[in-house]
């Protein structure tokens, strides 16, 4: 919580969050509502030992997108069983991954002065398009062999503090030195 901005809050936001049967089972609902959202739609949640990730979660965000619809959400956010990916949805279902959210996060903080360096750096599996992108906004696209491991290596090596992969595991060195999907 420490690391969202104080003079936001996620008021008048109804949010639905996936946990996967997994490690964020109990965490990630109550971090949203302490930050301020309205309603949290928690799903996800039980776990038992054996069924983490199990038809749920960022690995299967169907449930979370069809939630999202069902509920009238204003976004879904899906985590996986260890609560290090993140992937999300708008108010329609419509998936947002790894490398959407990287491409907003780099042109964000392209755009607040917050990069290390001008550009962020992804895997080898990161989409032709999100290059392109980062391309047409003068910022670079470093790329690793597939692993939030490599992708950390060269951000440690080049002084990026962005990076991350398509299924959702999101670096931001400012705040972390490993991925938090929450």
């Amino acid at each position: 919580k420490a690391t969202f901005p104080k003079r936001l809050d996620l008021s008048g936001l109804k949010i639905v969050i996936d946990c996967a049967n997994g490690a964020a089972y109990k965490t990630a609902p109550e971090t949203l509502w302490e930050l301020g959202a309205d309603e949290v739609i928690p799903i996800g949640i039980t776990p038992n030992g054996v069924n983490i990730n199990k038809d749920c979660g960022s690995t299967a965000t169907a449930l979370m997108a069809r939630t999202v619809v069902e509920q009238g959400a204003d976004l879904g956010m899906a985590l996986d069983g260890d609560a290090d990916r993140l992937i999300m949805c708008d108010e329609k279902g419509t998936i947002i991954d790894g490398d959407q959210l990287l491409g907003l996060i780099g042109t964000s903080w392209h755009q607040n002065g917050l990069l290390s360096q001008p550009g962020i750096v992804a895997t080898v599996m990161s989409n032709l398009g999100l290059e392109r992108f980062m391309a047409s906004q003068k910022l670079s696209l470093l790329r690793t062999d597939v692993g939030d491991r490599h992708v950390a290596a060269r951000m440690r090596a080049e002084g990026y503090n962005v990076g991350g992969e398509q299924s959702g595991h999101l670096l931001m060195t400012d705040f972390s030195p490993t991925g938090d999907g929450t």
